[in-house]
């Protein structure tokens, strides 16, 4: 089931915020995405919204340092899903999943998550890419669309073309 994106529409009240991810940009126009080396899974930097993380962008904070080692620049909200049913990670009541984008500042040595002990593969690519190369659909070329205008309009980067490539991050970390 595809879940319906909402860009630039604040989350309804009454809809629970429970996760978190963000489209990251780095200067020639390509985001990170992270590969879980424990589970093959490919995401974004982004996670759970805990209790004690009430505002979304606190969450992304967290979870791009303990994810990926990452510093970010302002966040910009971009929209968010709304998942009718919430059962994809264990609710059980509809909920929202926020996406965001933000420029990364500095990018630190690879170390495992603290929160989970695996150490994620830190790719760069363009963000159609990124949606192509992992399946993500007609909901994820919007998201990935939303993300490219803002990173063009807020901080002047450039559309990055395919012809970038897909990349590794190195384990010791890079400039952006």
């Amino acid at each position: 089931m595809e879940w319906a994106w909402h860009e630039s529409e604040d989350v309804p009240d009454e809809l629970p915020i429970t996760q978190c991810w963000r489209w990251l940009f780095v200067p020639d126009g390509r985001c990170i995405v992270l590969i879980d080396t424990k589970h093959r899974l490919p995401m974004l930097p982004g996670g759970t919204v805990d209790d004690q993380d009430a505002d979304p962008s606190e969450t992304l904070e967290r979870e791009a340092d303990e994810e990926a080692r990452l510093t970010l620049g302002p966040t910009h909200y971009l929209g968010y899903l709304h998942d009718p049913t919430g059962d994809a990670y264990g609710g059980n009541k509809p909920c929202a999943r926020v996406r965001m984008a933000a420029p990364i500042t500095h990018v630190g040595a690879s170390m495992p998550d603290r929160a989970t002990g695996n150490t994620m593969t830190r790719l760069l690519a363009a963000p159609h890419e990124i949606v192509d190369l992992f399946g993500w659909g007609e909901q994820g070329r919007l998201q990935a669309a939303a993300a490219v205008r803002a990173s063009v309009a807020l901080w002047n980067f450039p559309v990055a073309s395919a012809s970038a490539g897909i990349h590794e991050v190195p384990l010791e970390g890079s400039r952006p």
